[in-house]
């Protein structure tokens, strides 16, 4: 029998950070990991992040069947089974109720390439059209957008939250993270004018200096 432990120690590290940046509050949201052997560990259903243990992340296959693990999988199960079926590169999913970017799905209003965090999303980060919570469509919805765009790496759910993606589980932690952080910022900026929004030539100086440099560090 696969042995889940590592998958749901580096699914639960990046629940730890999620919860900590307040991405993630009392049971809301959800995180997901591909496994190597090609499942989904998932975080639990109903169990207050401050209470979860690694071990109580559930194991799925790709259709949302339970694999390995004593509890429940979360109820929107289908949304993440439904990109990591139709986007096989997606290695992680971090969806979020952050509030900022919340207010901005509640708007159906995307947010604009205004700073660096934006530019790490692939801003602008657009709203995917509506589609019921714990349903498939809620994931299918953003694979359409992620798939027109590959350097996109979030997407708002209408009137619900945030979809981010990534290679592993820190990525798509940090990849909801700047989202979140975009979202403020430009939300923040509207209050006291009309925010500055960068132009693609910029975005490509940026790209070339300062993002292409920062990628160079860390190899």
């Amino acid at each position: 029998m696969t042995n889940y432990q590592e998958a749901r120690e580096e699914l639960f590290a990046a629940v730890q950070k999620a919860r900590d940046e307040g991405l993630l509050r009392i049971s809301e949201g959800n995180l997901s990991l591909r496994t190597p052997d090609g499942n989904v560990a998932i975080t639990p259903s109903g169990i207050k992040y401050d209470q979860l243990k690694p071990e109580e992340i559930a194991i799925v296959d790709l259709d949302g069947g339970h694999i390995d693990g004593p509890c429940k999988a979360s109820s929107e199960t289908p949304m993440h089974t439904a990109i990591m079926r139709n986007l096989p590169e997606v290695g992680a999913i971090c969806h979020t109720h952050s509030p900022f970017a919340m207010t901005f799905a509640a708007a159906g209003r995307d947010i604009e390439l205004i700073n660096l965090e934006a530019m790490g999303c692939g801003a602008p980060i657009p709203v995917a059209p509506w589609a019921t919570p714990g349903s498939a469509a809620g994931g299918e919805v953003t694979v359409t957008l992620f798939k027109q765009r590959p350097d996109l790496k979030a997407v708002l759910l209408r009137n619900h939250g945030v979809v981010a993606i990534g290679e592993n589980a820190e990525d798509s932690f940090d990849k909801a993270f700047k989202a979140e952080a975009a979202a403020q910022i430009y939300y923040q900026a509207l209050q006291i004018g009309e925010p500055v929004i960068i132009t693609p030539p910029q975005q490509q100086e940026a790209f070339d200096t300062y993002i292409a440099f920062t990628k160079k560090e860390r190899t």
